[in-house]
């Protein structure tokens, strides 16, 4: 969920390409996640606000959990959390963290996820790399729109195939497999 709800940020800054990226280092005990678009930014005086909980630029309401709540749940899980942007360039939010912490959540339904994003923003660009030990997945909605020509990615045929396509690409990434 937390990746969903920061992808969102980049969503409602404007971007028209976003970057998950996911490294479980098993050998190393670390988990690493980053997301980085190329929104609207923030200059300097948001970034220094951002992980305030009552600070928010939207207009719908007045608090902006999503940030601090995933910052802390980084510090939690003895890990580092780092956000840079720069205005009209976009924002990149990187954590790393004890991969096998109890108060790491789940991961989660990644394929369902990202459909979700696919699905909801048809003109934005997604990249998912997904990295366990020396194997790696790597899905690009850019390539999959150029191959695809006049059908909509968000087609629910395009949509069923994509979710099928990440499951089986993280299904043999798993080293326990």
């Amino acid at each position: 969920m937390y990746i969903l709800d920061l992808t969102q940020n980049s969503l409602r800054a404007g971007a028209t390409w976003v970057k998950i990226f996911i490294d479980e280092r098993e050998q190393d005990g670390l988990l690493v996640v980053e997301i980085e678009d190329n929104g609207k930014g923030m200059s300097g005086a948001e970034l220094e606000r951002v992980l305030d909980p009552f600070y928010t630029t939207r207009t719908t309401r007045r608090i902006g959990l999503g940030l601090p709540l995933f910052a802390a749940m980084v510090k939690r899980c003895t890990g580092e959390f780092k956000i840079t942007s720069t205005p009209d360039k976009g924002t990149k939010i990187a954590a790393l963290m004890a991969l096998k912490h109890w108060d790491k959540p789940p991961l989660g339904d990644m394929a369902s996820s990202l459909v979700t994003l696919i699905a909801g923003n048809p003109g934005v660009d997604f990249v998912y790399q997904h990295r366990r030990g020396a194997n790696e997945y790597l899905l690009e909605t850019k390539k999959i729109k150029a191959v695809l020509e006049d059908v909509p990615i968000n087609h629910p045929t395009v949509l069923d195939y994509i979710k099928k396509e990440i499951e089986k690409g993280l299904f043999q990434i798993e080293p326990w497999k």
